[in-house]
């Protein structure tokens, strides 16, 4: 019986962590919308968030930016 409570904690602590990395938005960036978008290239979603910055006008989060080009990206694929 304190086998199955230690393994259900042991669950519940690595659920806690990941529950948490995703909130926080630190997520592997291998594993994000841009770069799957990218077939996995983390070069080019890196590439395509640095000029999401350097066009904006005022300051972008990693998120808005990494989101903005990837909206950018399915735009032109649509086109």
């Amino acid at each position: 019986m304190s086998e199955l409570l230690l393994i259900g904690a042991a669950i519940g602590v690595v659920a806690l962590v990941v529950w948490l990395r995703r909130r926080r938005g630190t997520v592997d960036p291998g594993n994000d919308r841009l770069t799957r978008a990218c077939s996995g290239d983390q070069v080019q979603a890196q590439r395509l968030e640095d000029l999401e910055h350097s066009q904006s006008p005022e300051p972008l989060s990693r998120q808005e930016a990494r989101a903005r080009a990837l909206e950018r990206l399915i735009d032109d694929r649509s086109t």
